[in-house]
């Protein structure tokens, strides 16, 4: 049989638990992760590196937080649309996803009131996605978001953060996280398909590749290759043959 190009499938792990980042430094070669504020993504890429490299794999995992661009020709443009497509979410979907989400019954509550802190569980207390909980209920209790306005937050990014703005501004966004450190490349998040991946890469790509942070051409053909991980060792083929000649 012959082997795959890549030697294996790219082993990507999403989620932010301790078990979670765990797990993505013992075997991941990327973690798609979600992070609201820079110091909050610094944070995470130094816990996950250094239990990786307490595993002897420096270098990995690549971390890629998940971004929301909602991009106009002005920052006006980008938050009107930003404004239309959270008039068109579905409030009653949206109560029952942000109810899921923490682990605790909101409905009958009044929506544009703040979260009530009393009804919040603990992490410790959640049965699914922790790391996407304490997201959420930080990021409600940081910003004092309405109960509406955190559905609104929600809408486009799923819990990812939302940015709005011209393509100078998304690559602002993007390079500052970048060149921080707190990124080795983005999972992009199109809020509305396939209008607003064609605009981020009409537009952002452009801007991105000016700045010298986006390549301008190919230099493989496979996934690994585009992350610029090499092709893992065939581990089983000596064994192999060895077998064959008994």
């Amino acid at each position: 049989m012959q082997r795959s190009p890549q030697g294996w499938p790219l082993l990507v792990q999403a989620g932010s638990s301790e078990d979670g980042k765990e797990f993505a430094a013992r075997y991941a070669e990327a973690v798609f992760t979600a992070q609201q504020t820079l110091d909050d993504a610094l944070e995470f890429v130094k816990d996950v590196k250094t239990r990786a490299a307490a595993h002897g794999r420096d270098g990995l995992p690549l971390i890629l937080p998940g971004i929301c661009p909602i991009i106009g020709g002005t920052e006006a443009e980008a938050r009107a649309l930003e404004d239309e497509l959270t008039e068109l979410q579905v409030i009653d979907y949206g109560l029952n996803q942000l109810s899921t989400m923490l682990n605790v019954d909101l409905s009958g509550l009044p929506l544009d009131a703040p979260l009530p802190k009393h009804i919040l569980p603990t992490e410790d207390e959640v049965n699914g996605n922790k790391s996407r909980f304490t997201l959420v209920a930080d990021l409600a209790r940081r910003e004092r978001l309405t109960i509406r306005q955190i559905i609104a937050r929600l809408g486009g990014g799923r819990g990812h953060r939302v940015v709005a703005g011209t393509p100078e501004q998304i690559a602002d966004a993007i390079e500052t996280w970048f060149q921080a450190g707190a990124a080795d490349g983005f999972n992009i998040m199109p809020p509305i398909l396939p209008t607003g991946l064609d605009a981020f890469v009409d537009h952002v790509v452009p801007e991105l590749q000016r700045r010298g942070l986006f390549r301008t051409e190919y230099t493989g053909t496979t996934l690994r290759e585009h992350y610029g991980l090499p092709r893992p060792a065939a581990r089983f083929a000596e064994p192999l043959l060895a077998s064959a000649s008994l």
